[in-house]
């Protein structure tokens, strides 16, 4: 009996942490999207490469993709700039483009 407890109890454990373990793993995975002040921007990223990037009312294609040694953060390329999405928190993340000579600074949430 109380063997079936401490496996029920731990198979609860590993079932409430898998998502969060899988978060560690790939925390920037998933699509990214916001806007402010009349921007919007989306970025779509799944193994540390950026599949989809939504800018200037556009979808461009996101090149040169290099993902920081905690995976926190992802620096692209796409025509005419760069980016870089980092996560800030709990389905949060900053995106900072440079492109056509200045820098702008967007608010994301995990979609």
């Amino acid at each position: 009996m109380a063997t079936r407890r401490l496996v029920c109890i731990g198979l609860t454990a590993l079932a409430m942490a898998s998502p969060a373990l899988a978060d560690d793993k790939a925390p920037l995975d998933g699509t990214w999207g916001g806007a402010q002040d009349g921007v919007t921007a989306q970025v779509i990223v799944t193994g540390g490469q950026v599949i989809g990037f939504f800018w200037r009312g556009d979808y461009l294609d996101g090149t040169d993709a290099r993902l920081s040694a905690d995976g926190t953060a992802l620096t692209f390329a796409f025509q005419g700039g760069t980016a870089t999405l980092t996560r800030t928190g709990d389905g949060a993340a900053m995106l900072v483009i440079a492109d056509a000579g200045k820098t702008t600074r967007l608010l994301l949430k995990r979609d």
